[in-house]
């Protein structure tokens, strides 16, 4: 999952120096070391717990604020060094709660008083401020040579929840199909207070000490290895085991793990070559479908440990598949935790797809070691890819990045509603709306943009210094941009800092080219704006100059250049062959749209007929997928993207078919209100550019294929499906059958998700039950792959029966016994996106929301999961009607004044899916409506 910075960048140390808007604990105390102990129970699921917080005392106080959410405190006292004889020891003699703000407060009779050495430090502090925070970790030295001047001591119980969150509960079924129960952790961003009182902020990093006390058959797992096992008979009679694991190093409470159950695993040792005298690591998986995952873990240590000339902080690594799962992964140090399919496979039956997803994972996983939440989670992204590049070469994984990574920056960052990657949180609240595709993928893409303009070794020397630098502590963006400044020379804080700092991207557009035949040369003026997907940039947003690197390619060179300014131009090699063509961010690695002039077109779409190889992989990508984007913003025309499809129809590689795949999917989903003649005719072009590749590839995978291959042939007989080939329809439906029947061969895994969504289309009313069953029994077969039951999950919204649709929605999705929660936004998402009946479905699903919207407030709870249930119940959806009905309900009107302010909590936490969802719908909206004319005209040709 990811990590986010909730206080300011200067407020290292919490509430000492942080700004007065913020939510933070006071700064009074400062925890520098932790020993918790828990007694889970897996009968009742509580717990009961035990805390001694050894902390620094900056200011005299009588009060110990901590933070607690769903904890009951039965005893709280104090010991202070400092304190007389007679005070050493106070027990508080009040505690109180503060449900909003997740709170626990203890007062004393007696005022804690300040150590002695930390007055020096405070005035140490006064000076250093001035200069810079950072240094803060210099008082980190006065502390660990000095006692704790106290400690704070909380005895409390607590509940395993079902939410995902804290020390939660999660259930599976066993081989014997007897359902067992575990416990787990999910900490991030701020749920270790589900757990125990702690000073829950990123910044208060400390030392840990854990034990847990289990039953004595239980395995228990922690961040470190185990320092010590007692065995004895607990006060119920009960024969228990007391596991005690090692002191951490510095680390925030967030990266905290603890799991316990029957757990089985298997095991192996990495061993890197850099840095020199790096110790082995053991790292341990589950079972044996943990095999590929643990060899991928192994490689990836080793990797890191040579990219990063640092050792990995630990003597472990477990990796381990929790049952119920709110993310993908978390990175706690020494135990991440996966979502079962992201970890588990048959390496016989699993699909190319799901292979690369475990192995980046992975890789997303083992390469956090940042602070600010878009470093750890943006800088993740790129050295996961980096790192599944290094291990699989011949995945080609830069490739795709550019149509996935990328293309979601892009997406999402070209709404008015968006944010920016060094994003400024308020209170914890906050946080859960920025894990997005901002943090993650638009991080990821600035940094693979500087590496790629400064080069991948220069970058690495830089990001080797700040580690070096920076080791255990706290640190801000500026910090990395010193060292990658030092390291390449160039000033890469100015040029960086408004791709961070301010929201959007900007769009190119070529003013004009001017051809010098005497030099042969061609110099290109261009200018720079925002892109918006709405295309309405105001004046006033149009405030933002970016530094935009540039490369140039031209059939005579490729050249580098910078645009820094409101309007620049580039002068490169040319002549007038022709042949002679040119274009802007050759390889994709800028992130930015690029808007020719009509000439500039033609040649490019004569050029890819003529000789498509002219431009690389990524090349082709961009030229779809802005052809497409600045179509629905209204810089282009959709005739003129229906004609790149068109030209790039017979191109044989894999990445470029899924970008068209995806491309005529869009168009689909955006004209399921239009006529008869444009939903098919977009259909026919999908059949065009993939029928022939069905007839090419077969059905059929020979153990010799190559993993392109493989991915070719269930792409191309996927995409016909979805546009109506009746001849594959009828492969696949009867290749289903003979699967469900027991012929496992009929059926490759590649094919199966389309097999599932096919049959699932196309059942009539006799049919559907029988249908709907088959495929809802292989999600329930707790023997089938993980991967393929999810496959078979997110197949169900396919289904053309409303009353299988009134199924999921009304019954299933609010039966954990049937969907577990994690997964409840599979099966909508494919009614939203993937149901036949779009014209009826979606406004269904906009009724259901307004009815249901109470019932999945109390399922999901968290306001980013609310955010995502609006998202897929809106998103999908076209019209004014649509819009005014959604801003209506969402403003709480027709409701009493009491209903409104519930309504307005409720979606506190979503505020941004919601608006960004809106904003959707309105730029679809008028999309359609500026280009249904141009759509009808092309498809009656």
């Amino acid at each position: 999952m990811c990590k986010c910075q909730i206080a300011e960048e200067s407020a290292v140390l919490g509430g000492t120096t942080a700004q007065t808007q913020r939510e933070l604990l006071p700064g009074n105390l400062i925890p520098r070391n932790y020993v918790v102990r828990i007694v889970p129970d897996l009968d009742t699921f509580t717990f009961t717990g035990t805390v001694a917080i050894s902390v620094d005392v900056a200011q005299e106080t009588d009060t110990v604020v901590l933070n607690a959410k769903a904890l009951e405190v039965q005893k709280a006292w104090i010991t202070s060094s400092a304190a007389p004889k007679s005070l050493r020891r106070q027990e508080a003699i009040d505690i109180s709660y503060d449900t909003d703000k997740e709170t626990v407060t203890f007062r004393f009779a007696e005022s804690i008083p300040v150590g002695p050495f930390f007055l020096l430090s405070v005035e140490l502090l006064s000076f250093i401020e001035i200069v810079s925070l950072k240094t803060l970790d210099l008082l980190s030295i006065f502390f660990l040579k000095t006692g704790a001047s106290a400690v704070v001591n909380v005895e409390f119980t607590g509940i395993h929840n079902e939410q995902m969150a804290g020390f939660y509960k999660s259930s599976y079924i066993d081989d014997a199909g007897v359902k067992k129960f575990m416990v787990a952790t999910q900490f991030e961003s701020t749920d270790a207070r589900q757990a125990f009182p702690s000073y829950d902020e990123p910044g208060l990093k400390a030392t840990f000490e854990c034990s847990l006390v289990v039953d004595e058959h239980l395995t228990a797992l922690s961040n470190m290895n185990e320092s010590d096992v007692t065995y004895f008979v607990n006060a119920a009679g009960k024969k228990v085991k007391e596991v005690k694991f090692s002191r951490t190093p510095l680390m925030s409470t967030y990266l905290i793990a603890f799991v316990v159950g029957e757990l089985e695993s298997i095991e192996t040792v990495a061993v890197p070559k850099l840095p020199v005298g790096a110790a082995p690591i053991t790292i341990r998986g589950l079972s044996v479908q943990g095999k590929f995952a643990l060899d991928t873990a192994k490689r990836a240590h080793e990797f890191y440990s040579e990219y990063f000339n640092e050792a990995f902080p630990l003597p472990k690594s477990d990796l381990v598949a929790i049952p119920d799962f709110n993310a993908g992964a978390m990175e706690n140090w020494g135990l991440v935790t996966y979502r079962t399919v992201l970890l588990l496979l048959d390496e016989e039956k699993a699909t190319a797809n799901i292979k690369k997803q475990i192995a980046y994972v992975i890789g997303h996983e083992l390469g956090k070691k940042w602070n600010d939440l878009w470093l750890n989670e943006g800088f993740a992204t790129f050295v996961g890819w980096l790192a599944t590049n290094e291990l699989f070469p011949e995945w080609h994984v830069w490739t795709s990045f550019v149509g996935g990574e990328m293309g979601h920056a892009l997406s999402l960052d070209s709404l008015r509603s968006s944010h920016p990657i060094d994003v400024d949180v308020k209170n914890a609240k906050e946080v859960p709306e920025i894990f997005d595709a901002i943090s993650y993928s638009k991080g990821a893409t600035v940094i693979r943009m500087l590496n790629d303009f400064l080069g991948q070794e220069v970058f690495m020397n830089g990001v080797r210094s700040y580690l070096q630098e920076f080791k255990f502590k706290n640190t801000i963006t500026s910090d990395l941009w010193k060292h990658l400044s030092l390291s390449s020379g160039t000033d890469v804080a100015t040029l960086a800092h408004n791709w961070t700092k301010e929201t959007g991207f900007p769009l190119v557009t070529v003013e004009s080219q001017v051809y010098d035949d005497e030099s042969k040369t061609l110099t290109v003026s261009v200018s720079q704006k925002r892109f918006l997907a709405s295309g309405d940039l105001t004046a006033e947003e149009d405030n933002v100059i970016w530094w935009v690197p540039v490369t140039v390619l031209s059939h005579l060179e490729t050249s580098r250049h910078v645009l820094s300014e409101k309007h620049g131009s580039f002068t490169f090699a040319y002549d007038a062959s022709e042949s002679g063509f040119w274009k802007l961010n050759s390889g994709a690695s800028g992130m930015f749209r690029v808007k020719y002039q009509d000439e500039q077109i033609a040649t490019i779409k004569k050029t890819l007929l003529s000789n498509s190889n002219a431009f690389t992989t990524e090349d082709k990508i961009l030229f779809l997928s802005d052809a497409l984007k600045l179509a629905t913003a209204g810089y282009g025309s959709v005739s003129a993207l229906l004609e790149i499809i068109d030209a790039l129809a017979n191109d044989s590689e894999y990445n470029i078919q899924s970008e068209i795949g995806s491309t005529l999917a869009t168009l689909r989903s955006y004209s399921y209100k239009e006529t008869d003649a444009i939903q098919e005719g977009i259909k026919a072009l999908g059949r065009k550019v993939f029928g022939p590749k069905v007839v090419e590839l077969g059905y059929d995978f020979g153990k010799n294929d190559d993993y392109f291959t493989n991915l070719k042939r269930g792409l191309a007989v996927s995409n016909s499906v979805q546009n109506g080939d009746v001849a594959v329809i009828a492969e696949l439906t009867e290749r289903f059958h003979k699967y469900v029947a027991g012929d496992d061969n009929a059926l490759h895994p590649e094919l199966r998700g389309a097999a599932f969504r096919t049959v699932l289309s196309n059942v009539t009313e006799e049919t559907a039950d029988a249908v709907f069953d088959a495929v809802y029994a292989i999600y329930k077969n707790p023997t089938i792959q993980q991967s393929e039951r999810n496959s078979a999950l997110g197949s169900l919204g396919s289904i053309n029966s409303a009353k299988h649709v009134d199924r999921i929605l009304n019954v299933l999705l609010f039966d954990d016994e049937e969907i577990k929660l994690q997964d409840i936004f599979t099966p909508l998402g494919s009614i939203a996106s993937a149901n036949p009946n779009a014209q009826v479905i979606r406004p269904l699903l906009i009724e259901y929301l307004f009815t249901n919207f109470d019932k999945f407030v109390e399922r999901v709870k968290d306001g980013r999961s609310i955010g995502g249930v609006f998202s897929i119940c809106v998103g999908a959806s076209i019209g004014e009607d649509v819009i005014a009905a959604v801003e209506a309900w969402v403003a709480g009107e027709g409701i009493d004044e009491a209903a409104q302010a519930k309504r307005t909590k409720d979606l506190e936490g979503a505020k941004r899916a919601v608006v960004q969802a809106l904003e959707s719908v309105k730029t679809k909206t008028s999309f359609m409506n500026r280009e249904r004319d141009a759509l009808a005209a092309y498809f009656s040709l």
